[in-house]
């Protein structure tokens, strides 16, 4: 009974690991009606598997008290010979060598490494259980589901974290900050904006800050939901995951403070021009003298 349990218990270890990942991955979505069909069948299985293992290990501890016992140990080294590695002494290599000759380096004709092929059979029967688990039976979540319950998550963590520290500031509610969020604002650009915008804001590779000529609005909400949002495309990338919105109304004031400041070498204008009358309000007229990119 012992070997019985030596043989048993390393395959009930890794059921049981395979199921504690199951429950593992499913921990985070709602119960599926149908879950019971899994894991009853699953602990059938396992029942089944336990007790014809039990069924065979007698039996044939009796045949070898008759002489007819079956030994684990031969047949696995005459099946390997045969069909996993089709071992093949150094002393009769010349039977399994092929006609490939390559500089005087020659091929033998020996099977996959046993390693590779029981890797591959496992890969299969992995498959073959997914395809039941998410496929059939439904009982977990498919990729795009974990997709959508990770994000819903992230949501609230999102919205936790804002409620915590007072970051509910948005491209919606931003207003200008004070002398001292300014006085930040200034800091961040020069860390990350002025190698585009210029130490000055008077424009380099991206637009001049200075004047009154916007290529996507010049409130300070446009500002703000450009610094948050970026367009890409035009190669003004999204600071919302490096910045907090706190830190993104910094800067946003201080590109809003830059407004008449008149650098030396200005970028000539780009985009249309914008009468900011109030906070939050853009009035954009249209000037065919600009440059608009």
């Amino acid at each position: 009974m012992r070997q019985t349990i030596k043989y048993i218990a390393p395959c009930l270890l890794f059921a049981c690991i395979g199921v504690a990942a199951s429950a593992q991955a499913t921990k985070k979505v709602a119960p599926n009606p149908d879950a019971w069909l899994y894991w009853t069948t699953a602990a059938v299985l396992l029942v089944i598997f336990f007790f014809l293992a039990v069924v065979l290990y007698s039996a044939n501890e009796v045949l070898k008290k008759e002489g007819k016992g079956f030994s684990l140990r031969h047949w696995w080294t005459t099946m390997n010979r045969q069909f996993f590695t089709r071992a093949v002494p150094i002393e009769r290599e010349e039977d399994i060598l092929l006609d490939h000759d390559y500089d005087g380096i020659k091929e033998l004709d020996n099977a996959l490494p046993p390693w590779w092929k029981y890797g591959f059979y496992i890969t299969i029967a992995i498959a073959g259980l997914y395809l039941l688990r998410y496929h059939v039976w439904k009982t977990g979540p498919d990729p795009m589901q974990e997709y959508d319950q990770e994000m819903k998550v992230a949501a609230a963590q999102i919205e936790e974290y804002r409620k915590t520290t007072g970051e509910t500031v948005d491209e919606k509610t931003v207003t200008m900050a004070d002398a001292a969020g300014i006085a930040e604002g200034d800091k961040l650009f020069h860390s990350n904006c002025f190698s585009c915008h210029g130490a000055k804001g008077e424009g380099l590779v991206g637009p001049n800050l200075t004047d009154k000529y916007w290529l996507h609005g010049g409130t300070i909400n446009d500002v703000f939901k450009t610094i948050k949002f970026g367009y890409p495309d035009k190669g003004m990338p999204s600071w919302k995951n490096m910045y907090s919105p706190t830190q993104i109304k910094q800067l946003a004031s201080y590109v809003k403070s830059l407004a008449g400041t008149n650098p030396p070498n200005p970028k000539a204008p780009q985009g249309d021009l914008v009468v900011d009358s109030k906070p939050g309000n853009s009035t954009a007229k249209s000037d065919s003298t600009v440059t608009k990119k």
